[in-house]
């Protein structure tokens, strides 16, 4: 695995301004069932609050359409999972270094494995005159070796 970079796509904006509505809808349903805590004594009053209580913001009442606490509620939940899969969709991840896939064989055994190295760093080590790498330990012959490139494939 590379190094990449998440590149934001347009419509990213949107996303995070729909996770920012829900969280402060969801707040104040949270700050609205806090103001009347003192009738919460259980699940039951819970439930008939979020039922059939009244949505206000700062003691001012906003009755839109005649909706309920657990509309508020269903509405910041949808406004927060439309705005995470917005902002999951609208990203992009980028590589940064180009990987290679090199078959390496020992010179004792001829045992063959796969590594995947970054371009920079195999080219660093002198490829594609000095066919050798830096010491590894077999797998096979459990010998300390400079393994040989046979291929590389991009």
């Amino acid at each position: 695995m590379g190094l990449t970079i998440l590149k934001k796509k347009t419509g990213y904006a949107l996303g995070l301004l729909l996770c920012i509505i829900g969280i402060l809808i969801l707040l104040v349903v949270l700050w609205n069932l806090y103001q009347a805590r003192a009738a919460l004594t259980s699940l039951s009053d819970l439930s008939k609050q979020l039922f059939e209580g009244e949505f206000s913001v700062f003691g001012i009442k906003l009755e839109l359409i005649g909706l309920k606490l657990i509309h508020y509620t269903l509405l910041s939940v949808i406004l927060l999972v439309v705005g995470g899969g917005i902002l999951i969709a609208r990203r992009e991840k980028i590589p940064v270094v180009e990987e290679v896939n090199v078959l390496l064989e020992c010179p004792y055994c001829k045992n063959q494995w796969r590594e995947t190295m970054s371009k920079p760093h195999l080219e660093s080590m002198g490829y594609p005159k000095v066919r050798t790498i830096s010491r590894r330990k077999c797998s096979k012959c459990a010998k300390f070796i400079r393994p040989k490139i046979v291929t590389t494939e991009e």
